[in-house]
């Protein structure tokens, strides 16, 4: 099991990586969305804004008044698995390994980041 803390860095990279892919997130998400990974085994989240292609820094706490759009849930051996691209966003869902939160037009928006 990871720490919290190299989770917190691992998420924080995630989102710089999808940060610095500007047009291919503003394509996948189009508008303002809140995403939020939720880490079961260290009983943790993490949450960032998406709007118009940028990715916002995470945090702790999701965005007051603002409603969770895309909420992942893994462990957190599964999600430095899917941060070091050791295993494909897809077979990590299609396995179990990553559950997803979000209406069926948002999962297939988001396959296309990950």
């Amino acid at each position: 099991m990871a720490t919290k803390e190299e989770v917190g860095r691992a998420i924080e990279r995630l989102m710089a990586r999808l940060d610095g892919n500007e047009d291919n997130v503003r394509s996948a998400i189009p508008g303002r969305k809140v995403m939020g990974c939720y880490v079961t085994d260290l009983d943790a989240g993490w949450y960032s804004v998406i709007e118009d292609g940028h990715v916002a820094p995470p945090t702790e706490a999701p965005p007051p008044g603002e409603r969770v759009s895309v909420l992942l849930k893994l462990r957190s051996d599964d999600l430095l698995d899917l941060v070091e691209e050791r295993v494909s966003f897809m077979s990590a869902f299609l396995s179990g390994k990553v559950r997803v939160d979000a209406s069926f037009t948002d999962l297939l928006r988001m396959r296309t980041l990950f």
